[in-house]
Formats: structure tokens, sequence, C-alpha cells
């Protein structure tokens, strides 16, 4: 894989209470939880499939052990979103002492533009407050999807910070 380095904008946002009401569900709609251990080739197939597009390369980069170490912490709880039946998505939230971090939150190319972002967003947002944190946070980027930040704030999250980082970018070989 051939990549580059570059200047990224991070953007820091929480949520201090849950929302007021949680979300129905839609038809033909399923959230998973999956069950550890969690198989690494599975794992980075599907973070791959998510995050390809927006440059998710951290997890493709670490030490194998790292990772498997990761996914499989008693703190870390992964969820797949299925539509029909087919993978559509995935969050993966991280408890983090007395807060939930949504460490991980995306759809599959063929479902984004459909509706289901929202939804899905919504549904993990529940799941995290479902631990009952003080807050739920989360971080995006300027390589992500360009309506990620758009969507969190109004979903209810803040934003209370930016920080710029070095992030690695795939480049055609």
């Amino acid at each position: 894989m051939n990549y580059n380095t570059i200047q990224s904008e991070v953007y820091f946002l929480k949520m201090i209470t849950p929302p007021p009401h949680p979300q129905s569900n839609i038809e033909n709609t399923n959230i998973v939880h999956i069950e550890k251990p969690i198989d690494i080739n599975w794992y980075r197939k599907l973070y791959t499939e998510v995050g390809e597009a927006y440059n998710w390369l951290d997890r493709i980069f670490m030490e194998d052990t790292k990772l498997l170490k990761k996914i499989n912490s008693p703190q870390t709880h992964i969820y797949t979103f299925l539509v029909h039946q087919s993978l559509a998505g995935y969050c993966e939230l991280v408890e983090e002492g007395k807060h939930i971090e949504m460490l991980y939150f995306g759809l599959l190319s063929d479902f984004i533009g459909k509706g289901y972002g929202k939804y899905f967003l919504r549904k993990a947002i529940d799941l995290a407050w479902s631990f009952n944190p003080t807050q739920v946070q989360l971080n995006t980027c300027d390589l992500d999807h360009p309506n990620a930040i758009r969507s969190y704030k109004k979903a209810g999250f803040v934003h209370y910070k930016t920080i710029v980082e070095e992030k690695k970018i795939t480049i055609a070989p």
C-alpha cells in the first residue's frame, strides 16, 4: 500500500445528555453485537470496507497483537448494522472510565445517501448511552465524509476542540 502523510484537522465532539427518546426501529434493519473473540482478519476487512474511502489506516498498520488486544478488550464493544440481512456498517464503542467513546462509526458505500446513516448513528448513540456514561464523545477529521461533522452536530454532539495532526492517506501506485 502506498501512502503519504498530510496535516489534517481533527474535530472533537461530545454529548453530555442522552437524546430524549430512543430511536424507533426501521423495518428490515438489525444491529448485532459481535461476540468475542473477534477475528483480526474479519475485523480488518470490515474496517477497510467502511473506512477505505476516508483513509482509515490506523488499524491497517497496527501490529496484529496490539489490534487483537484492542478489539477483544472487555471495554470494546463492536456492533454491525444489517439492512435486509446484508452488512451495511459498523460502530465501535469503547468504555473509558465514566465516558464512552464512539471510536469508529460508518456505513459501507452502497448504503450511504439512503437515510441509513442518520438512523444508525442514532441507534449507536442509544447503545452508547446504555452503558450509563457521564458523556459520549467522538472525533472526526477533514478526511471523513463531508457530511460527518454536520450529522454528528444534528444528532446532538457539540464540537469542543480542534487540533491538527499528521495522518496517512493512500496514494495511487
